[in-house]
């Protein structure tokens, strides 16, 4: 069983809170006449409002000062900028051009070698200090300065001796006496090329002096004292900040100041046309009213069509009933004095009887049963009709004597009826009455008279069930009036069959209600063979 998609659910619950117009009109009655009354008191109260916050605004503030102020604030500072950039250009010295280059190009060119000698020298001195080690002190007697020297290289020939003689003791030869003097040797020479390579670039540095460019006269400094204008500066910058915050504040002011009057005059502005009002409030009601309804609907949903009813049954809908309007029973006189609850050429009746007859002899004995009296009732009885109608002989039984309605649908006397004979005041055949359907139709009808069959005798009501299960073979079809709480007596009912029609109300019954008559009838054995939806309003019994 495939649930309803959910817009086919909520088009039921619309159309069964539209079926509950009470509802609807009472709700919109109230609501309509709740807005009328507040669209005419809400522009009296908002005029009432608006004159008092009217009378409470102050005046606007004047912000021509202010803007005035930080303009002439602005102007000062961008003045003294200028000022002060004129100054410190002022105080900066106009740098002296280097001298110019006089030498030839051949001193040029003795200068550059001198210096490129110097440079080369005073790395190798500079490693040679750093390590002194035979091959630093190598490295800076081969250099180009003292290459030429003749006691550099005599030193390096010493130098290479000495190192020969150290090679043999390796590294330990550190606590020999010969290897710690050897090492002295090697110092010594060190130090010696190193007083020579001294020697060497002082004179390098004499002979490039004469060959230098002059130095640059010293540049003469102008001193001006600006701390007068990064005053004035400071001064104007606080003038400006307090103008700004002055005019800030009188913008805020007057913005709050506009919000207030534009509140006010919306407020005096409040008001509509009376038609205007009314639709309104119309409006307003309706959707209120449908609103109400609608959430009730969808808080406790009612049975809406015939396929919701047998979606959430399980059962087939037998018939639908809804109201017809013949104009055949305005023609003959027994049609016009015939009750106006009997229907025997309805198609809904006629439907649900050929569902039950189509099974032959199988369901001689059918319960019609539900929640409204009134549906089932006239249910039962149109049904007993039909089959009387047909030819066939039908008796209907009443087992509601709370609310004796087929006797009123039937307009025949009550007692002594059902219970009558359940108390055993008469008998069973003695309390049938017998009415006629349509010309000449004859339909038995046992009605319910008054009392309460829960007080009826176990052993009475054994007796009538018997009696109308020995009555299956005069009788072709029997119909059995009652209430859902007597059906669903699993004991001590007169009811000899376990067939049963159960009847509910499209847009009155509740789909939770429907759902648990049903699993209570089949909990006692019920067989339930299809629903009757009754689409029209309830029947009004005499």
């Amino acid at each position: 069983m495939v649930a309803n998609p959910s817009y086919l659910w909520l088009a039921a619950r619309s159309r069964n809170a539209l079926r509950r117009r009470a509802l609807v009109s009472i709700t919109t009655g109230l609501a309509f006449v709740t807005a009328l009354i507040g669209l005419v008191l809400i522009p009296r109260a908002a005029t009432r409002v608006a004159r008092s916050m009217t009378t409470a605004i102050e005046p606007r503030a004047d912000t021509a000062p202010a803007a005035q102020m930080r303009t002439r604030a602005s102007a000062a500072i961008r003045e003294t900028d200028s000022s002060l950039a004129s100054a410190r250009r002022l105080s900066r010295a106009t740098p002296t051009p280097a001298p110019v280059d006089t030498l030839s190009p051949g001193l040029r060119a003795e200068r550059d070698s001198l210096n490129a000698l110097l440079v080369s020298l005073s790395a190798a001195m500079t490693r040679a200090s750093e390590s002194p080690l035979p091959p630093a002190f190598r490295g800076l007697g081969e250099s180009p300065a003292l290459r030429a020297d003749s006691r550099v290289r005599i030193w390096l020939d010493s130098l290479d001796q000495v190192d020969r003689l150290r090679a043999p003791f390796g590294a330990l030869g550190a606590g020999d006496p010969i290897y710690v003097a050897l090492s002295a040797r090697v110092n010594e020479i060190g130090r010696s090329i190193r007083d020579a390579a001294g020697e060497k670039r002082s004179e390098l540095r004499a002979r490039i002096a004469p060959l230098l460019p002059p130095p640059p006269p010293p540049t003469p400094s102008v001193h001006v004292d600006t701390m007068r204008l990064v005053l004035a500066r400071a001064i104007q910058e606080r003038n400006l900040a307090d103008a700004t915050h002055q005019l800030d504040s009188m913008r805020a002011l007057n913005a709050r100041i506009n919000v207030a009057s534009t509140h006010a005059r919306d407020l005096a502005n409040v008001g509509a046309p009376p038609i205007a009002m009314l639709g309104a409030a119309l409006v307003i009601a309706l959707a209120i009213g449908f609103a109400v309804a609608f959430g009730g609907e969808v808080q406790h949903p009612r049975i809406a069509h015939v396929r919701e009813g047998e979606a959430v049954s399980g059962v087939r809908v037998l018939a639908v009933i809804r109201p017809t309007n013949v104009v055949e029973r305005a023609r003959r006189q027994a049609d016009v004095e015939a009750p106006p609850l009997v229907d025997i050429i309805s198609a809904g009746y006629r439907t649900l009887y050929l569902h039950l007859a189509a099974t032959g002899a199988s369901i001689p004995v059918v319960t019609v049963t539900g929640e409204i009296p009134a549906v089932v009732a006239t249910v039962a009885t149109n049904l007993a009709a039909v089959a009387a109608y047909e030819a066939r002989s039908t008796l209907l039984v009443d087992a509601d004597p709370a609310s004796n309605a087929v006797a009123s649908v039937l307009r025949i006397k009550s007692d002594p009826g059902l219970t009558g004979v359940l108390s055993g005041k008469s008998e069973l055949l003695g309390s049938v009455v017998s009415t006629t359907i349509g010309r000449d139709r004859p339909l038995d009808v046992l009605p319910s008279g008054q009392g309460r069959l829960a007080q009826a005798s176990p052993e009475g009501v054994r007796g009538v069930r018997e009696t109308l299960a020995r009555m299956e073979r005069r009788y072709d079809f029997i119909v059995i009036s009652a209430p859902t709480s007597y059906v669903q007596l699993a004991s001590n009912t007169i009811i000899p069959a376990p067939d049963v029609v159960l009847c509910a109300r499209v847009g009155h019954t509740r789909l939770a209600e429907l759902r648990a008559e049903l699993k209570s009838l089949r909990e006692v054995g019920r067989m339930v063979h299809g629903i009757v939806l009754w689409e029209e309003e309830t029947p009004r019994l005499s």
